[in-house]
């Protein structure tokens, strides 16, 4: 073990005291001269600039409650702001009403609630009244004036206008594969128009009305064998194969399919399209038209008396028998338009009237007696 250092520890420097904190005020010779030279460098800057960040912000402000705008708002949601404060609601609405008709070729229905609020413009871009009518119509859900067609009253398909309504209407009938022999195609349905308000993705185009209004279906029916059909004329006119005509008619085999007999029925299926359609057939024939016997009476000629003056000539009549077929099967009454070609010669006969009376005849008799 070392041994004890018994000298007493002694500071480094002169005074008798441990200096704890050199650099304390109260460590000093002198502390009235240090909290003078303190106060003697006091530093302003940091003052400074906090008032000058506060004059900032103060000027920051008034200028933003100074500069003032319109939000657009789309059921609450901004859509743009205007910097012109006078614009109102009624107008923005007309002018967004205006640009979507432009844009539609219809009236329109907007759907949704454009609204103005003021707002400070500061820190917001503002846009010119074209820019946000723009922004607002590629934003809102609207309806649009279209044409529905309808069919026995009821709503078949909407497109643009009456104009595409009727273009679609004749291209389907353009496009119709007529029945042999008959033409003349028409609607045998009543088809009118209408106007409603729709959602814009409910118009259809032209293409896609004609394609809706040509729409076909399968329908099972019963077929009477005419003169001069044969099995294969009739699949043919179905639309079927004869294997598939030989399918529907189990009663009918390869053998006996050749011996058909007028009034037979067989069983076909046809395809027939949805809207049902009138075609007609045409035949002329020519008829006679029966003279008439007209009598003249002579009152110069006694009852005895009777001639034919004239003699009567059959007439000649052009006849147009107009068949309607629907969907290929004939339905309706024959319609007959009657032309005369030429007209009939009446027989003429020519009767006495004149009867004596017994006066003249007593006369008659006393001259031929004083003659005697």
């Amino acid at each position: 073990m070392p041994p004890k250092n018994d000298r007493p520890l002694k500071f480094r420097n002169k005074s008798s005291k441990p200096m704890l904190f050199p650099l304390h005020p109260s460590n000093m010779a002198d502390n009235r001269a240090y909290t003078k030279k303190r106060k003697r460098n006091f530093n302003p800057r940091p003052l400074i600039f906090l008032l000058a960040v506060v004059a900032i912000v103060c000027l920051i402000g008034y200028a933003a409650s100074q500069q003032r705008a319109l939000a657009v708002l789309v059921n609450d949601e901004v859509v743009g702001y205007i910097k012109d404060k006078n614009t109102t609601e009624e107008e923005l609405n007309n002018l967004v009403l205006a640009k979507l008709k432009q844009e539609v070729g219809n009236n329109v229905e907007i759907n949704d609630t454009i609204t103005l609020e003021p707002v400070s413009s500061f820190f917001k871009k503002t846009d010119n009244s074209e820019q946000v009518v723009a922004a607002v119509c590629s934003t809102v859900s609207y309806n649009q004036e279209a044409t529905t067609i309808l069919v026995e009253g009821k709503e078949f398909c909407i497109v643009p206008d009456v104009e595409t309504a009727r273009e679609a209407l004749e291209t389907v009938l353009a496009n119709y594969k007529c029945p042999e022999g008959t033409a003349q195609p028409e609607f045998a349905i009543q088809i009118n128009t209408g106007t409603t308000f729709v959602d814009n993705s409910q118009v259809s185009s032209l293409e896609e009305a004609v394609k809706l209004l040509s729409a076909t279906q399968t329908v099972e029916k019963t077929h009477t064998v005419v003169a001069g059909e044969t099995f294969g004329s009739i699949a043919s006119n179905a639309g079927m194969t004869e294997a598939e005509l030989l399918n529907a008619n189990p009663s009918i085999t390869d053998e006996t399919k050749t011996n058909l007999q007028i009034g037979q029925t067989l069983n076909v299926t046809v395809t027939e399209p949805i809207l049902p359609i009138r075609t007609y057939s045409w035949e002329t024939v020519t008829e006679t038209i029966d003279y008439e016997t007209v009598t003249q009476r002579n009152s110069n000629e006694p009852t005895s008396y009777r001639e034919v003056i004239q003699e009567g000539e059959e007439g000649t009549m052009e006849v147009v028998l107009k068949t309607p077929y629907v969907n290929g099967e004939q339905i309706g009454e024959v319609q007959r338009t009657e032309k005369v070609v030429k007209e009939p010669v009446n027989r003429i006969i020519e009767r006495g009237t004149y009867e004596p009376s017994e006066d003249s005849d007593e006369e008659d008799s006393s001259d031929s007696s004083s003659e005697e």
